[in-house]
């Protein structure tokens, strides 16, 4: 008769955690979905804010002088679109994604935003998350 009382918890328990818990885990797996496509979309923002603001020269005297500090400064206009282009390719990607989640305001018509653009829209990525 001492028995029942605890082989009736176990059982309520167990049946009780066996309905919550696939519910509990879609939950949380949602959650945390929210939030790693919130944080990736602010760092693709974020990493478009600096290919956009990035130097695209150097002083030669930095460099060391002569022919490879020229050289640099030649190539690195040309790097900085490159990067400026794969980080504008990666946050659409990562917007994209959010999508689900959260409709961010933004005009996706236009290719290149300006920076305070960029700023208002990682504050209003920060604000939802």
């Amino acid at each position: 008769m001492g028995y029942t009382a605890p082989i009736v918890a176990a059982v309520i328990g167990g049946l009780c955690g066996g309905l919550v818990a696939p519910w509990a885990k879609a939950y949380f797996d949602r959650n945390t979905a929210r939030h790693q496509a919130f944080d990736q979309t602010i760092t693709a923002v974020k990493t478009v804010l600096y290919a956009s603001t990035a130097p695209v020269y150097v002083d030669p005297a930095l460099l060391g002088g002569g022919q490879r500090a020229r050289e640099f400064n030649e190539r690195l206009p040309v790097l900085r679109v490159e990067q400026f282009l794969d980080a504008t390719d990666e946050m659409r990607k990562a917007i994209a994604a959010l999508e689900p989640h959260f409709k961010l305001r933004w005009d996706p018509d236009r290719y290149q935003l300006t920076e305070e653009e960029l700023v208002g829209l990682v504050e209003q990525l920060q604000r939802a998350r």
